[in-house]
């Protein structure tokens, strides 16, 4: 699966989980990294996201711990309905994706 700079529907891609009942459609934005890292960012932040409910920085930190220690430091995330950023990430380890009304940016910094 190759993801452009282009928005582009996760459902019609093949490798991603598919939206069930209840879950909100899911957005790649911008994204240079790779399936397994996409599919588990996704997975993490849609389960928070429908399940616990939980705010964009609860989203955010579990996201951010769980690269960490799946894929050592140092990663960052934002998580949020509106706002703007210029981000320099490492190569191969940026991800802006849409879920329901939040946009969440997960990148390893340099």
């Amino acid at each position: 699966m190759n993801v452009s700079s282009s928005i582009t529907n996760k459902e019609e891609s093949k490798n991603v989980p598919s939206k069930r009942e209840g879950q909100e459609k899911v957005l790649i934005i911008e994204s240079d990294m790779d399936d397994d890292m996409q599919i588990a960012a996704i997975e993490i932040a849609s389960k928070d996201y429908h399940i616990s409910n939980l705010g964009n920085h609860e989203i955010a930190q579990k996201l951010k711990d769980t690269f960490e220690s799946k894929y050592y430091p140092t990663w960052n995330c934002i998580v949020g309905k509106s706002f703007g950023c210029k981000i320099n990430a490492q190569k191969k380890h940026y991800l802006c994706f849409q879920i329901g009304s939040r946009t969440v940016i997960l990148y390893k910094f340099r």
